[in-house]
């Protein structure tokens, strides 16, 4: 229930609590300023109810028909075209034997971006990678990558144009280095999906500890 409001309801209300907000300002000394706040609540309540009701029956189909389409732009056609695989809402395949999945993302502000998911190898001879080397990656690493125990999320923010082939690669060519630098390696998708609960087990050791 609460996973379903933060990612359904509290965007909408985000968004309309902003547009909301500059009517109260305006308004501060009203007389009516106590009517006025009462009336704009239930406003607010009503457009965050009916537009996230909306967006839990209906937004993830329409999310997957939106990347469905998004993935004929020259951009992901391109990555196929050097072997990536459509799997209707991204594409996948492998640099410098590195998995890459690559999709086109939106959200209600409306903001888009590519989220560029790579996979790595958890450990380091046969040893889990040690927490100092992800803090390190943490202070040095840049403000849109996302670093999990085996994978790095880079999203890269863009406006009406979708970014161009050359620079999309150039961007994984980058974070790819930045692993092989940590002497962090690939690993196939089919091995990473068998190593994923092991790995997940003992990054939440480590957070606790």
């Amino acid at each position: 229930m609460k996973a379903n409001f933060v990612k359904y309801y509290l965007p909408v209300f985000v968004v309309a609590l902003t547009m909301i907000f500059p009517i109260i300002l305006l308004n501060y000394n009203s007389n009516e300023f106590l009517d006025m706040i009462i009336g704009l609540s239930a406003v607010l309540i009503f457009i965050t109810l009916l537009v996230g009701t909306f967006n839990f029956k209906f937004g993830d189909k329409i999310k997957a028909k939106t990347q469905n389409k998004s993935l004929n732009k020259d951009l992901f056609q391109q990555f196929i075209y050097k072997g990536f695989d459509n799997n209707g809402v991204s594409i996948f395949g492998y640099i410098d034997k590195y998995s890459v999945t690559i999709s086109d993302e939106q959200d209600s502000q409306p903001r888009k971006w590519l989220k560029i998911v790579i996979l790595f190898n958890p450990k380091q001879e046969n040893q889990f990678i040690p927490r100092y080397v992800f803090n390190k990656l943490y202070d040095d690493g840049k403000r849109n990558y996302y670093w999990s125990s085996n994978c790095l999320t880079i999203e890269k923010v863009y406006g009406f144009k979708t970014p161009k082939y050359a620079s999309v690669r150039e961007i994984i060519k980058e974070a790819i280095n930045i692993l092989k630098n940590n002497n962090i390696s690939p690993i196939k998708a089919e091995d990473w999906n068998l190593s994923l609960e092991e790995s997940v087990k003992h990054y939440n050791q480590t957070i606790s500890l």
